[in-house]
């Protein structure tokens, strides 16, 4: 008991101030109920370690029903409940790379529905927070800690995040113009990644331009994620696929991807593949075979979820180039030309508009392709090898 006490304390002296005053404060909340938002803005100081802020009730315990705290030394964001002066178990995962920089500007929106808190960061989805106290006892909101300039605003919305420049939604190219052409089974694809972007130890120099990447910078870092693209309806059909090109981080626990209608994440986009490889490592290190995950999202709910113990052809720090192809009756993923596994259609993939990639992968690029037929064959390029039995 004595070290649970300790504990408790020495965790609690992270939540305390120097200055106590707050940088924010207000006692005009008025109701928070689902489609409320409330966006704080401000700067972060060059001398920044940390800063909070607080959904409180006006008790005298002062509980605090919500506590986001950024941590800058270490590079995470705590959410966490205090109730009757006591701290409850903390939160701290996210698939967000850390978005909070000193001396920038910061952007932070929470979004209150039923269940939980949605937290935005500068227009990027970061987390939900169950809620742990009542709604309707959040009284006071503040800001504490080293920001400046600290503004809130309230508003009733249909839809979350909101999005700035740097969250904005990508048009993915799309490459049609071949698609009644015929092609030797030997052809190989066409991996647009430079060399020099594959290197991991140093940073990128110059690349020379190409025609698929003429409008990004001449020093290239590829996409950025959370990484929203969009492709016009009725788009992906049977004979089409979505090409992924991209670099697999040196630790990677998990990466997903959501073909999905709608970029939001409130109210909860039809989403007609998640694809979802979790790895796993052995002895070494290197990555074994990973459970592949895959699902779809309608009508309200998760499909039943299917998952294989698959090689996958992915390595630490290595390229790959996946694909996802739209045949008669089902979505098929290649890696490296490898055929993976399939998901049969629970909703048709010509609902989908836009692609959501998120986790332990760094992108190069994504594009809408055609998957051409084999001269004197009547297959394409990226077909199922193994008959409906075997599978």
């Amino acid at each position: 008991m004595v070290w649970i006490s300790m504990y408790v304390q020495r965790n609690a002296s992270f939540y305390e101030y120097s200055d106590a005053l707050p940088k924010y404060y207000t006692d005009e909340v008025g109701e928070l109920c689902e489609g409320v938002s409330l966006t704080f803005s401000g700067k972060i100081s060059i001398h920044c370690e940390r800063f909070s802020i607080n959904f409180m009730y006006n008790n005298e315990s002062r509980d605090v029903a919500l506590h986001i705290n950024p941590r800058l030394p270490q590079n995470y964001i705590v959410r966490n409940t205090k109730v009757r002066g006591v701290w409850g178990r903390e939160e701290v995962s996210s698939a967000l790379p850390f978005l909070l920089r000193r001396g920038d500007r910061f952007s932070i929106q929470v979004f209150i529905t039923d269940a939980c808190y949605m937290i935005s960061i500068n227009g990027n989805h970061f987390a939900e927070y169950s809620h742990r106290l009542p709604l309707n006892g959040v009284q006071i909101l503040d800001v504490k800690g080293d920001v400046e300039d600290v503004e809130m605003k309230r508003a009733v919305v249909q839809a979350y995040p909101q999005r700035f420049n740097e969250s904005a939604i990508r048009v993915i190219e799309a490459h049609l113009s071949t698609e009644a052409d015929e092609v030797d089974a030997n052809t190989e694809d066409v991996i647009s990644i430079p060399h020099e972007w594959c290197l991991i130890s140093a940073p990128s120099p110059k690349l020379e331009n190409n025609s698929l990447k003429s409008h990004r910078k001449s020093i290239d870092q590829g996409l950025t994620l959370p990484y929203y693209g969009k492709i016009l309806p009725k788009s992906l059909k049977e004979g089409r696929c979505l090409k992924i090109d991209g670099r697999v981080r040196l630790l990677p626990h998990s990466f997903y991807i959501n073909l999905q209608q709608g970029h939001n994440i409130w109210p909860h986009p039809v989403i007609a593949f998640h694809l979802n490889p979790r790895f796993s490592q052995n002895s070494t290190g290197a990555i074994g075979k990973a459970i592949v995950c895959r699902n779809a999202w309608y009508n309200g709910s998760w499909a039943e979820e299917e998952r294989s113990e698959l090689d996958t052809n992915f390595s630490p720090g290595r390229t790959f180039s996946l694909v996802i192809a739209c045949s008669a009756n089902s979505f098929e993923v290649y890696v490296n030309r490898q055929f993976i596994t399939e998901f049969k259609y629970h909703v048709q993939p010509d609902i989908v508009d836009t692609v959501y990639i998120q986790g332990d992968v760094k992108l190069w690029n994504v594009t809408l392709e055609v998957n051409p037929i084999i001269k004197g064959k009547h297959l394409r390029i990226y077909h199922n090898p193994l008959p409906v039995e075997e599978y």
